[in-house]
């Protein structure tokens, strides 16, 4: 969006506010200033463009001369136009780290803007700003992203917190119980716990600038609203999105599913297209498609699982035809832990012009999740479950998919425009994320991402297996205990068994007579637990803030429960 015309100059400005002796003519002075803005291409006035956070609309663009940025940028407001003019003048032309140093405060004192323009615009202008150094970081990590890599992106932080310093970190885990023992939680498949970073941010949050998002001009809108689209871009860095406009706000895994059926599956799926299920998935990833094949006459399809708790992939590339349309899949099962080799079943599928769908719940908390090494159209997944909030979901989409899709949810934020005659919806991803967003819980995701990069994935998984290993080791000699699940190596922390005679739900009401928390049920996978012949089943899923004295105790809970072997 570059123009050859060149931005007034900040010396030019200077010169010409310093013979400028009242506010009106200064305001003048802005008006005019914002007439020498290159003409700004109608077609870049999206909402990925938009600046958040001011009164007026105000859109930006950058492109790169010689390694240099320069901005485009115009707004709705004459007198904003030139607010943005001294912008685009100050920051054109400049490297990302000579943006990023510019004392642009200074310069507003220099035409003493401070003085004369409202609050408001102040605060829009600070907006500006900010938007303006966003994209200079981003430029300047982009830059310094590894040589000759096949895919730029984030690189991960090596890891700075020790397995053993974690535990102090979370609260809850120093909780005695009312019947006098000390918690044992051993349930985090279903949600994990939270540390104080995650605790504290959700709070200051609340105490300090809660306010709605991408409306209003104050101080408050723009500091939460930077906080959120702040979190936006983490998300975007933990998974390797191409972009921070990929990444869609919902409620939870399942509300993300649901809009992917409902938004891509209405516009895209016909009578007689297949959907590719497997036997291990949870109920959120296939419902969804149930009332999507019920609604459309579309046929589902379900990928087996093999004796020893893999995916049955022979059958899986027989079942791949011109008639597939989508392959929605877990990347670990909630029930057996296994991780699926998401990769190799993406490459199968797109030789078919099949997309996949992955279902990343379960691998999220493991913190080693990229989108662009598995190649998923689709990828979702839950914060509660990876250190943050309950109610904040993650809908990941590649960009060309998105963008096909209509809005799912109609009402305010998702819009461009409203007449009497109809409304253009906002660009992405801003048209899935109708109505006010869950704001504080976006924001908590933020500080669980970095809490899970300061471990970092190996250490979480590593101590994840030891400690299933240890537990395994234990259970083996309990009468009657059998366990559900691949090799140590092909799985996460996750030990789901059954106790022949023993009824699962008397198991877990023990167990919690004892301080320690595991689930038990079907784990909303009922068609998996068909397979299995169960009814039920009882899952202890560990996490890297368990302890080996923890699985110890576990142990010795079972095997005064069951007994042990003759």
């Amino acid at each position: 969006m570059s123009s050859s015309i060149r931005p007034v100059s900040v010396d030019e400005i200077r010169e010409e506010m310093a013979n400028l002796e009242t506010a009106e003519e200064r305001v003048g002075y802005l008006i005019e200033l914002g007439d020498t803005l290159a003409p700004f291409d109608e077609a870049a006035k999206t909402e990925e463009n938009r600046v958040l956070g001011c009164q007026s609309m105000v859109w930006l663009t950058s492109s790169l001369s010689d390694e240099q940025l320069v901005f485009s940028a115009t707004s709705d407001a004459p007198m904003v136009k030139g607010l943005v003019a001294i912008l685009v003048g100050a920051f054109s032309y400049k490297s990302p780290q000579q943006i990023i140093d510019f004392p642009i405060l200074e310069l507003f004192d220099d035409l003493q803007l401070k003085t004369f323009v409202s609050p408001l615009r102040s605060n829009g202008l600070f907006s500006m700003v900010q938007k303006v150094i966003s994209i200079a970081q981003a430029r300047q990590a982009e830059d310094q992203s590894t040589v000759g890599s096949p895919m730029k992106g984030f690189v991960r932080p090596r890891p700075t917190k020790s397995i053993e310093a974690c535990r102090a970190d979370f609260p809850i885990l120093s909780r005695v119980l009312p019947n006098g023992k000390p918690l044992i939680y051993l349930d985090n498949a279903a949600t994990s716990q939270r540390p104080a970073s995650v605790i504290q941010a959700m709070n200051e949050a609340y105490e300090q600038h809660f306010s709605n998002v991408h409306r209003s001009g104050h101080t408050l809108a723009a500091e939460t609203t930077t906080a959120m689209e702040e979190s936006r871009q983490s998300i975007a860095d933990f998974i390797n999105a191409a972009s921070k406009d990929e990444i869609v706000f919902t409620s939870g895994t399942t509300a993300s599913i649901n809009l992917v059926a409902r938004a891509w599956g209405d516009a895209f799926i016909q009578s007689g297209d297949e959907i590719l299920l497997t036997e291990m998935e949870h109920h959120s990833n296939i419902v969804p498609w149930q009332q999507l094949a019920s609604r459309t006459g579309a046929v589902i399809r379900w990928i087996p699982i093999t004796d020893d708790f893999h995916l049955d992939l022979a059958t899986f590339e027989k079942f791949l035809g011109p008639r597939t349309k989508i392959v929605a899949i877990t990347a670990v099962s909630n029930v057996l832990g296994t991780i699926n080799p998401i990769r190799k079943i993406a490459d199968i599928a797109h030789d078919v012009g099949a997309l996949v769908f992955v279902d990343a719940a379960q691998a999220i908390p493991h913190g080693d999740v990229n989108v662009q090494s598995m190649d998923a159209d689709f990828l979702v997944f839950s914060g509660h479950k990876m250190l943050g909030p309950t109610g904040i979901g993650i809908l990941y989409g590649k960009r060309k998919h998105l963008e096909s899709m209509p809005a799912f949810l109609g009402g305010g934020n998702m819009i461009q425009s409203v007449t009497t005659e109809g409304f253009t919806q906002a660009g992405i991803p801003h048209r899935f994320e109708a109505g006010t967003a869950p704001i504080v819980e976006s924001i908590g995701l933020k500080p669980a991402v970095d809490y899970l990069l300061a471990v970092g994935p190996e250490a979480i998984l590593h101590q994840e297996r030891m400690l299933c290993d240890r537990a395994m080791k234990g259970l083996a000699s309990l009468k009657g205990l059998r366990t559900f699940g691949p090799e140590l190596n092909d799985k996460t922390g996750v030990l789901t068994f059954v106790v022949d005679g023993v009824d699962s739900q008397q198991i877990a009401h023990l167990l919690d007579n004892q301080g320690i928390a595991i689930r038990v049920g079907h784990h909303c996978a009922m068609p998996l637990h068909h397979r299995l012949g169960l009814g039920a089943s009882c899952r202890a899923s560990f996490y890297f803030y368990n302890t080996a004295e923890e699985v110890d105790h576990f142990i010795a809970a079972m095997r005064s429960i069951v007994g042990t072997k003759d």
